[in-house]
């Protein structure tokens, strides 16, 4: 294999997340401390429930972004004591469902902004989850009792993002075309669901490459069981890179 360039090394690394799905702390650290040169974000999902804080600051520790994919969802109060609390300890990015309305996501940005200016510090992108990438139209039109296309609800609940004063949102590779127009230009979309071609979209119903997504505007490709199957983790994470050469 090829070696990469150093702007595909700089600009290809803060594209790409590795979700950190394991449950054991030094295997955590291990896979990190492998991959950290490759990959600039590790979401934290149930490992941050089972180690915590000190978790995120020992991956704070290592020069990487640590993305809380929280998917907060409560009353407007409680939303404003994550949004102290993850600004406090230091992410980069935190995930919420816009589900949970404009008054619960503005209290998450407003109690946000107020600790980073009471710190001297840069709060974390906030960005708004529209629909699950496992769910469809049948899923949505008769689990969820929301009427209409699966396009229409996401950029119903992107506009409502971004009218919150949130960063960006989490969507399927394909839906970023159709949610742009009347978003911010600087809005971050971050990508679940992408996969290289050919390879399969396990739970995840709504997908696309790695390339499409960047083509569309992907800020941020989400990986998981690519690296973690892998027999050569790094070699998986450079083929990805070389995958997007010449579009990240």
């Amino acid at each position: 294999m090829t070696a990469i360039g150093n702007d595909l090394g700089a600009s290809g690394r803060e594209r790409l997340c590795l979700a950190l799905d394991l449950a054991d702390r030094g295997e955590i650290l291990a896979l990190v401390d492998e991959l950290k040169d490759l990959i600039g974000y590790f979401k934290l999902n149930s490992a941050f429930t089972l180690h915590g804080p000190d978790l995120v600051r020992e991956l704070l520790a290592r020069d990487v972004k640590v993305f809380m994919d929280l998917k907060l969802h409560d009353i407007p109060n409680t939303l404003a004591g994550y949004g102290h609390a993850v600004t406090g300890l230091g992410a980069h990015l935190v995930t919420l469902h816009t589900g949970g309305g404009l008054e619960m996501m503005r209290a998450a940005v407003t109690a946000a902004d107020r600790t980073a200016a009471e710190l001297g510090v840069e709060r974390p992108k906030l960005v708004g989850v529209t629909l699950l990438t496992s769910v469809d139209r049948e899923t949505l039109n008769g689990d969820l009792n929301v009427s209409g296309t699966i396009e229409d609800e996401v950029r119903r609940r992107a506009l409502l993002a971004a009218e919150a004063g949130l960063d960006g949102i989490v969507c399927a590779p394909s839906e970023i075309d159709l949610v742009r127009p009347g978003l911010p230009d600087d809005f971050f979309y971050v990508t679940p669901g992408t996969r290289s071609p050919g390879e399969s979209g396990n739970d995840h119903k709504r997908i696309g490459t790695h390339a499409e997504a960047l083509a569309g505007g992907s800020s941020l490709l989400v990986l998981g069981r690519r690296i973690h199957h892998a027999a050569d983790r790094r070699k998986a994470a450079l083929e990805v890179l070389h995958e997007i050469e010449g579009i990240a």
